[in-house]
């Protein structure tokens, strides 16, 4: 049996992941697609047993849509043969060696999920992604953004806080990112707007977290109805990585007088510091707006969603009534300060797996060390 079996899709993860193993005391092997034994057949009844298909097919064909993509008959029947390929030969790599733990990026792609739902019961998962807050690595039993075990109880953060003497000065900084675009004219900001960022729609956060907001133009059609009802300007940002452009969206906010801008060409921290309050499904501007003690309107699935330290609306017509509400909003400074705490002293760990340094190696494998449940990678239920 060995210890940790990481499963790798891509160079920057086998790399990292091939420091952990060469510089730390962790034991296990690094295996890619490509290096997969062939399929199990004896296998086929417990592999078929074992996994959700149908919530596969379905996030794959909801991928495919966003894309404009065919995903009819032909394509779901495809998909289903191709996945089942892959499940007979990761359960033939499970019945190689039986790993006591395994690893994977993230986890929502489909061969991590596969993975995830053929280990045994009884087998420990380690999920890596970005770092939530600047210059730290997330390391998860539980999983990552709003799957993550990230408490989400207000009276956690209250307890959490305990004598700890929580003020400003404690806070953690927000590092400005770098801009992703350059070239682009910054406009001339109004004295009071909201500021909705864009996010991309591709993203696992729009397509598996935002249950009524589909995409970017539902999400400006929004703006619209809150400009209308507060007599606020809505001031949007583009993603920078999206590749879905929005003349009709920029030439619908020409048309309104002010009312509605798009900043593409503005820094997103200059944005958020300006504005009144902020409006995301789940992004990370989210969670740089409550670095920055700025008022924050979550509308998706986000692991920030907690009472108190953001306000949260399920619907256009909810939405439109908190931000008609404001600045009487409900919000707890004391909260925000112990949630940001928490991450930077417990959750997060510090230092980026984009160039580890030793320290940072080893306090990712003393985490990963205790496979009994008492490591403090987080391991509180966010209920």
């Amino acid at each position: 049996m060995s210890r940790f079996l990481f499963l790798s899709l891509a160079g920057h993860q086998s790399r990292y992941f091939q420091r952990l193993l060469d510089e730390t005391h962790l034991e296990g092997r690094i295996v890619s697609p490509r290096q997969l034994p062939l399929p199990a057949l004896g296998a086929l009844p417990q592999v078929l047993a074992r996994v959700d298909w149908a919530k596969l097919v379905h996030e794959k064909c909801q991928e495919r849509r966003v894309k404009g993509k065919y995903q009819g008959v032909f394509y779901r029947l495809t998909l289903r043969l191709e996945m089942l390929t892959w499940a007979l030969r990761l359960q033939a790599l499970l019945n190689q060696a039986p790993p006591q733990a395994i690893v994977v990026w993230n986890g929502s792609n489909r061969l991590c999920q596969l993975l995830k739902a053929l280990a045994p019961a009884n087998t420990e998962t380690f999920h890596f992604e970005n770092g939530l807050l600047p210059d730290t690595t997330t390391l998860d039993r539980r999983g990552v953004n709003y799957h993550n075990s990230v408490p989400r109880d207000p009276a956690f953060y209250r307890a959490y806080a305990g004598d700890k003497q929580l003020d400003a000065n404690t806070a953690v900084r927000l590092i400005p990112r770098k801009p992703r675009l350059t070239g682009l004219t910054a406009i001339v900001l109004p004295e009071r707007y909201i500021f909705i960022p864009f996010q991309d729609d591709r993203d696992t956060q729009v397509r598996l977290f935002s249950p009524w907001i589909p995409n970017m133009r539902a999400l400006f059609a929004l703006g619209e109805q809150l400009a209308a009802a507060t007599g606020l300007t809505v001031v949007f940002k583009e993603h920078p990585s999206s590749r879905e452009q929005y003349p009709d969206l920029h030439q619908r906010a020409a048309q309104t007088e002010g009312a509605l801008l798009f900043a593409n060409g503005n820094s997103t921290e200059e944005l958020i510091r300006a504005s009144q309050f902020i409006v995301t499904l789940n992004s990370t501007v989210g969670l740089e707006s409550l670095l920055l003690g700025k008022p924050l309107l979550t509308l998706g699935q986000a692991f920030f969603n907690i009472p108190g330290v953001v306000m949260h609306a399920d619907s256009a017509e909810q939405a439109t009534q908190i931000a008609c509400r404001y600045p009487e909003w409900p919000l707890d400074e004391g909260l925000r300060l112990s949630f940001l705490h928490y991450l930077q002293q417990v959750y997060c760990v510090p230092g980026g797996w984009q160039n580890p340094t030793p320290e940072h190696l080893q306090e990712v494998a003393r985490r990963m060390g205790s496979l009994d449940g008492t490591s403090t990678s987080a391991t509180t239920s966010p209920n």
